[in-house]
């Protein structure tokens, strides 16, 4: 059980920090494209302020406000892509690994809202471009289908860092594992990220950490039919990692301390 509790403790913390650098990569492209289109961009901790728009062009403005889902897109595939080029299966795939999923999300989910949320990246994206409603919805569905497609595939990934076969050689051992290393981590992460995220600057920036990762409960009712797995060989995770837990805190420290008041360029 303890190891159990430690994968808990590794796989949130990992969580946490992929959770941080998609947000600050995200927030960063905006900033590169404001800095381009001299708007006089601001950085802060899940926010860009731009003091200088009134002579942005509508081209610019969309530019300015696609830099971030696709800089996301772009974590999301890359790190997707490294993921499944490794072979072993250690702390650092993890963290890999939910740093492929938070990026694809994180895209996906501003696909998904870009019809309901006007001041969201897509949203104002849309409206600048005078896009029509079907198309609007359509866009959304695609997401939604995406999304969908990313969560039923997720299940395996994550039970295959089971390096215990009596985790994982039943249906409910493998919900059970799953829900340690996929679902616990997920409700822990998020309710530091909401913290992280305080003061609120908008509603659904302060409810995403959250509604984000619901998908989630799809892949771990979907492990209990998940069979012939191949075992990890590595038990790495079934011990604290002292040196997570320390990026962990400095990254926080910079994202309160620094991030938070805001970087000027």
């Amino acid at each position: 059980m303890k190891e159990k509790n430690n994968i808990i403790i590794n796989s949130a913390i990992l969580y946490v920090i992929a959770f941080l650098l998609t947000t600050i990569l995200h927030e960063s492209a905006h900033v590169l494209a404001g800095f381009l289109c001299s708007s006089q961009p601001v950085l802060h901790h899940n926010y860009v302020e731009h003091l200088s728009t009134n002579h942005l062009s509508v081209w610019q403005q969309v530019l300015i406000a696609l830099s971030g889902p696709l800089m996301s897109l772009f974590q999301g595939l890359v790190a997707g892509l490294v993921y499944f080029k490794s072979t072993k299966q250690r702390a650092l795939e993890l963290f890999v690994l939910w740093f492929s999923i938070l990026g694809m999300l994180n895209f996906l989910g501003y696909l998904m809202t870009g019809p309901l949320f006007q001041n969201g990246d897509i949203g104002k994206t849309l409206m600048l471009l005078n896009t029509p409603l079907w198309i609007q919805i359509f866009i959304a569905f695609l997401g939604a289908g995406i999304l969908l497609f990313i969560a039923y595939h997720l299940t395996s990934p994550f039970l295959t860092f089971s390096y215990k076969k009596g985790w994982v050689n039943s249906e409910q051992s493998r919900k059970n594992f799953s829900f340690h290393i996929l679902i616990l981590p997920w409700i822990i992460g998020s309710a530091v990220m909401t913290l992280l995220y305080l003061p609120i600057v908008a509603v659904v920036s302060i409810t995403y950490p959250i509604t984000s990762g619901m998908v989630f409960i799809f892949p771990w009712q979907n492990a209990s039919r998940i069979e012939n797995l191949q075992l990890s060989d590595n038990k790495s995770l079934g011990q604290v990692s002292y040196v997570a837990i320390l990026l962990l805190v400095l990254m926080i420290l910079g994202f309160r301390l620094i991030l938070l008041p805001g970087i000027k360029f």
